[in-house]
């Protein structure tokens, strides 16, 4: 009798193409600009099914790319694999071209508000009066505000940040201190951030898909008008989220200023 795998593996050879071309896995990565390593993991992460087998080759098709595009799409916003995977999870099958819309909603400038600037990251100390060390240029690398696009250059996504930094040294704000403040402040921006993501935009997202999904089995076509009212309403809710910011943090500056004095002067007692 056969290996229950060696059956599974035969069901999934016989199985007939969905439709459409198919590619090998290098193809499928060449179309994508996904590497094969991680359309691997993706598929151990359960995030992409398998290919159909033909032999002991494996074939992938545009079902298989669509959805690898919104999963590289999704990652590189920043998206962990567990959120993309409670968002596939809700998406209907042969529905990748319209879902992938709606990644569109989370384009790298749909939420941000100042036009990138260029700058040499060797001229990123100069306010200091010195070079940046090896150390300093790697941080700036890391933090996530600038986008490397040379070997020393950089695209600053928030210059109105880097002007506070030019103020801040012009009170004489070392340069370590100014990138320490950076860091916390990204940190801590992020979660925040991460928890709108997950929580409130992309319900919404999961909830136009299960209505897709709903009207799929009723045996209707997805409809893409949907989108432009989730667009909409994405537009209202944008200036919610980065006001929220603005809003709180002049409260909880007070109250860290007020409990830091009142430590200072338990201490001089």
């Amino acid at each position: 009798m056969p290996a229950p795998s060696n059956s599974a593996s035969r069901a999934r050879t016989n199985r007939p193409p969905s439709g459409g071309p198919e590619y090998t896995v290098e193809e499928l990565a060449a179309r994508t600009g996904v590497s094969v390593r991680n359309i691997r993991a993706y598929q151990t992460a359960g995030l992409l099914p398998p290919p159909r087998l033909r032999g002991r080759l494996g074939l992938y098709g545009p079902a298989h790319q669509g959805k690898l595009e919104l999963i590289r799409d999704l990652r590189a916003q920043g998206f962990r694999l567990e959120a993309i995977k409670g968002m596939l999870s809700q998406t209907p099958d042969g529905a990748w071209s319209e879902y992938s819309l709606i990644s569109d909603l989370f384009s790298t400038t749909f939420f941000t508000v100042e036009t990138p600037r260029r700058k040499a990251l060797s001229e990123m100390a100069a306010h200091w009066g010195t070079e940046a060390t090896p150390e300093q240029k790697e941080r700036l690398r890391k933090n996530g505000l600038y986008r490397q696009i040379g070997p020393d250059e950089v695209e600053m996504l928030s210059p109105s940040l880097e002007r506070i930094g030019i103020q801040l040294a012009e009170l004489n704000v070392p340069l370590d201190t100014v990138l320490d403040l950076q860091d916390v402040l990204i940190r801590h921006c992020r979660a925040v951030a991460r928890h709108y993501v997950e929580e409130l935009f992309l319900n919404l997202a999961q909830g136009i898909a299960a209505a897709q999904a709903e009207a799929q089995a009723r045996g209707l076509p997805p409809d893409p008008q949907v989108i432009a009212p989730m667009r909409a309403l994405f537009e209202r809710l944008r200036p919610l989220a980065i006001g929220s910011i603005s809003a709180a943090f002049p409260v909880v500056l007070q109250q860290e200023f007020d409990r830091a004095i009142q430590k200072q002067l338990k201490k001089a007692r």
